[in-house]
């Protein structure tokens, strides 16, 4: 049933949103502006590594970070979000999953520990354990460390470049109410609220509506070098940029996220920046960088705002698909990952499956979270919608029954590019029956026989199943139980690449071979009338 196998947290997220992913400040490598906090050179491009990495080692997918884009498998995971003041302070987890509560605090040793051994000690509030990320190193450890605890600290790099705090000072902001299409002229406009500002940072959460507003932004940058900058002003709806009473860069009207860019010739000193902001509905974006002589890139602006209006959650959910009622729910359409013939199962136990009607064959399996609809039911619906949920094991397409010559023949490959529509060879899909809770027993046929293919979920920490095959019939069959670079015989059960226990009940022993891309676990079964295998599929990510 599995071949090269693989472990993630769900990452293809379709968002339909426009959100800035900015933390504080960019921090310029050879300051040329004053900033506040103390980050030296060699501090911040380990910082901006650290970010890097938590990029490459998908980190960002379960972990939500202040003014980043919501991690949406961490909102099915309930994984701790990296904002605040978090470093050094203590949190509650258990000792294993679901095990004896315990204080720890975050710290670089509970950090370094919950990377290599997620499982010993697991948040208290999280739905699920942290799946084992991809190896980390001495070295990247430390470039990691610096920058999630520069997420506690406010001195985290945004999309690329180094960070610290405000550079804005004397920093005051107007907000007004009203519909508008361009920049109105603020200045013949009531407020109806002013303030300043300790941030330094222009941002549109000054704001309490999410729609109809106007923000007028001013403040004092102090430029070291003289020479030519170059301000990057993105926005949605419209925005104008000011320096020194001299318009730099326009960006009216009502748009998505448009950026523009302008040039100032500035000389040392004070330079006075004002930013005018409306936000008419939709979509809200605000962001503001500038370079120059020494300044690789310095942010001025961000927005932090709910998206989506009001207190609603970032996260674009489209039409979540999830069981109720205690009964399994179906989703027949294109799923990313199988064959245009795919059909999802989701079970009140919290696991789901994909069965493949072409390869027939389940090809993917995962917890929590089942389906969203929104890519299919608005609009055409074209395209492939990838599962939600998390600790998704990917399994290979190809098919669960075959007759062989005998146990050393080759087994059938399917061909699975994109414009493919191979289909299980010596099979034929039947169709699937609903039996109580409205869970399906996928059928098909090899000659005689019939294959009634059922799964039956186990609810708990870690939702585990048993797939059951009932064969009716005769002939001899082989049932492809796993396949993977890696198969080791542990006890009575099989450890399948890093993540799968696999316990199997037949009447013959499973044979383990050499196949065309590694391992593969055949179990050989001689039916006479009926026949039935068992196969328990566990997660075990120890």
């Amino acid at each position: 049933m599995l071949l090269c196998h693989h472990i993630a947290t769900l990452r293809a997220v379709h968002f339909v949103m426009k959100l800035n992913r900015t933390n504080p400040l960019w921090l310029p490598l050879a300051a040329a502006v004053g900033l506040v906090g103390n980050v030296s050179a060699q501090d911040a491009a380990l910082v901006a590594k650290g970010k890097e990495l938590f990029q490459a080692k998908i980190c960002f997918t379960c972990h939500e970070v202040s003014g980043g884009p919501p991690a949406l498998a961490g909102v099915a995971m309930k994984a701790p979000k990296f904002e605040g003041n978090f470093w050094g302070k203590e949190r509650i987890v258990t000792l294993g999953f679901g095990g004896k509560d315990a204080k720890v605090t975050f710290d670089e040793a509970y950090f370094i520990e919950s990377i290599r051994k997620p499982i010993d000690k697991v948040v208290k509030s999280a739905a699920a354990p942290m799946p084992p990320p991809p190896a980390v190193n001495d070295e990247e450890m430390k470039a990691l460390i610096a920058y999630v605890k520069s997420l506690s600290n406010g001195t985290a790099p945004a999309a690329g470049g180094i960070v610290a705090k405000g550079a804005l000072k004397k920093f005051r902001y107007r907000v007004y109410e009203g519909s508008w299409n361009k920049l109105p002229d603020f200045e013949k406009l009531k407020p109806v609220k002013t303030g300043e500002a300790k941030s330094g940072i222009a941002d549109t959460n000054f704001s309490k509506k999410r729609d109809n507003f106007g923000i007028v932004i001013e403040g004092e940058l102090e430029i070291k070098k003289k020479g030519k900058y170059t301000f990057n002003l993105g926005s949605d709806d419209g925005s104008r940029l000011l320096v020194n009473g001299v318009p730099v860069v326009l960006n009216d009207g009502v748009h998505g996220i448009v950026n523009k860019s302008g040039s100032a010739n500035l000389d040392e000193g004070v330079a006075l920046v004002r930013i005018e902001f409306f936000e008419k509905g939709g979509g809200e974006h605000l962001s503001l960088d500038m370079s120059g002589p020494g300044i690789k890139k310095l942010q001025l602006a961000r927005n932090t705002a709910p998206q989506r209006g009001g207190k609603k959650p970032a996260i674009a959910t489209g039409n979540p698909i999830h069981p109720e009622n205690n009964e399994a729910v179906m989703y027949r359409n294109f799923i990313q990952g199988a064959s245009p013939r795919g059909i999802g199962v989701g079970y009140p136990e919290k696991m789901n499956i994909c069965f493949d009607a072409n390869a027939l064959n389940i090809v993917m399996i995962w917890h929590g979270a089942f389906m969203d609809g929104a890519k299919h039911w608005n609009g055409r619906g074209q395209g492939f919608q990838p599962p939600l949920g998390h600790y998704l094991v990917s399994l290979k397409r190809a098919q669960a029954i075959a007759q062989l010559p005998d146990a050393k023949a080759p087994w059938p490959e399917l061909k699975t590019g994109n414009n493919d529509d191979d289909r299980a060879k010596g099979l034929r899909f039947r169709g699937y029956q609903l039996v109580e809770g409205r869970r399906p027993v996928f059928k098909y046929s090899a000659g005689d026989t019939v294959i009634e293919d059922y799964v039956i979920p186990e609810a708990g920490a870690l939702p585990s199943f048993t797939r059951q095959l009932t064969l009716t019939g005769s002939g001899k069959y082989y049932y492809l139980a796993a396949a993977d670079g890696s198969i080791e015989k542990q006890g009575n059960s099989w450890k399948v690449g890093s993540v799968l226990k696999l316990t199997i009940d037949s009447p013959d022993n499973p044979i383990l071979r050499d196949g065309a891309n590694g391992k593969e676990l055949l179990v050989p079964v001689e039916v006479k009338g009926k026949a039935i295998i068992r196969a328990k599929y566990e997660w075990d990510l120890n």
